[in-house]
C-alpha cells in the first residue's frame, strides 16, 4: 500500500486502517468486506471499487486504480 501511494501522490489519498481502531469494524460493515480488504472512494465515499480478504496483489490494485483513474 505505501508504494502505492507514492507512486499515485496527487491523483488519489491512501489511507491504510488497522480492523481494531476507532470505528473500522462499521466501515468493514459499510463496504461488505471480511476482516481485512481494500476500498477505493470518491469524495463522497461511494465505493468504486473493492477486494475482500487478503487476495490483493500489488498488480491489480495497479491495474484498477488505472481503470478508474483512466490512465
Amino acid at each position: 500500500m505505501h508504494g502505492l501511494a507514492k507512486d499515485y501522490t496527487g491523483k488519489v489519498d491512501c489511507k491504510v486502517v488497522k480492523h481494531d481502531e476507532g470505528d473500522s469494524q462499521d466501515r468493514i460493515k459499510r463496504y461488505g468486506l471480511d476482516i481485512h480488504g481494500m476500498v477505493v472512494t470518491d469524495a463522497a465515499d461511494k465505493v468504486l471499487w473493492s477486494e475482500s480478504g487478503h487476495k490483493q496483489t500489488r498488480d491489480g490494485i495497479d491495474a484498477a486504480l488505472k481503470k478508474l483513474l483512466g490512465s
